[in-house]
């Protein structure tokens, strides 16, 4: 079992997003994998369609300061009623676009198992 890097479910399985993080530029230059959950990853796709700017400071899956961040409103569970909580998130272009790949990847294979 692992907890979604934005959500903090748990799932048995997530889908791995590469991400470059800056504070870990030496470490891993290449990039570090964070794991989403699917709603995690379909929340993100529609905000990367939708494109809503918002004024914040930092991305909240890599951390990178002072670059254009969009909303996305994501479904956290919470263990009172409701038992989903919606809260907003602030997503990086590079993340959106890293996340994207990924929804496009787990689409393609699950309409490849039908």
């Amino acid at each position: 079992m692992a907890d979604c890097d934005l959500c903090g479910v748990s799932r048995p399985t997530l889908c791995p997003v590469k991400v470059f993080m800056p504070r870990f530029r030496r470490t891993y230059p290449t990039g570090t994998w964070k794991g989403l959950c699917e709603s995690c990853t379909a929340h993100l796709h529609e905000a990367n369609e939708a494109r809503e700017p918002v004024t914040a400071k930092k991305c909240d899956l890599c951390g990178k300061r002072d670059v254009p961040l969009y909303r996305a409103t994501i479904t956290v569970p919470n263990f009172e009623e409701p038992y989903y909580t919606e809260e907003t998130r602030h997503i990086c272009e590079a993340c959106l676009t890293a996340t994207e790949e990924v929804y496009k990847k787990h689409e393609e294979r699950i309409l490849g198992e039908d």
